[in-house]
């Protein structure tokens, strides 16, 4: 008998479908029934930033500026009625890669966590968005995310 692995609810499940001319895929979480397909770099961390402000968790550290209508901090989780289960979660894989991202907080506007593979036995803690890029490109082979999204790659000379 397999266990099924526990998600808590601020964990993203994300599948890598794509990743030669930029990175593609799906984002997954308990908190949403349908995958948020992505692409692109920023097109990723945008359906990531997505889902945390939907449910209020983790809670941004700052609030967004708008010019349309005023917003306020969120005090309080919103879990939805219906989430998608532990079971369902562990059976999605991407074409390419799959990785389980964990962000404990949102604070100085970026996003601090850990990026582990689905065995779990692989964990790395990222400190912001582009270092959680970093990770994800060097378990992908690549030098770099930057030539995905047109900037200079640090890594050439």
């Amino acid at each position: 008998m397999s266990r099924t692995m526990i998600f808590p609810i601020n964990m993203i499940r994300l599948c890598i479908d794509g990743y030669g001319d930029d990175l593609s895929g799906r984002v997954y979480s308990k908190l949403i029934l349908a995958p948020l397909p992505f692409s692109g770099c920023s097109g990723l961390l945008l359906e990531m930033d997505a889902v945390f402000d939907r449910i209020g968790y983790p809670q941004a550290f700052q609030a967004r500026r708008t010019f349309l209508k005023p917003t306020k901090l969120r005090g309080s989780i919103r879990i939805p009625k219906q989430m998608m289960d532990d079971e369902e979660m562990e059976k999605q894989k991407g074409d390419f890669r799959t990785f389980d991202v964990v962000v404990q907080s949102r604070k100085q506007s970026g996003w601090q966590g850990i990026l582990m593979n689905p065995g779990r036995t692989s964990i790395r803690k990222f400190q912001s968005e582009m270092e959680l890029l970093d990770c994800i490109c060097s378990d992908l082979g690549q030098k770099s995310w930057r030539k995905w999204e047109g900037e200079p790659d640090a890594f050439q000379v």
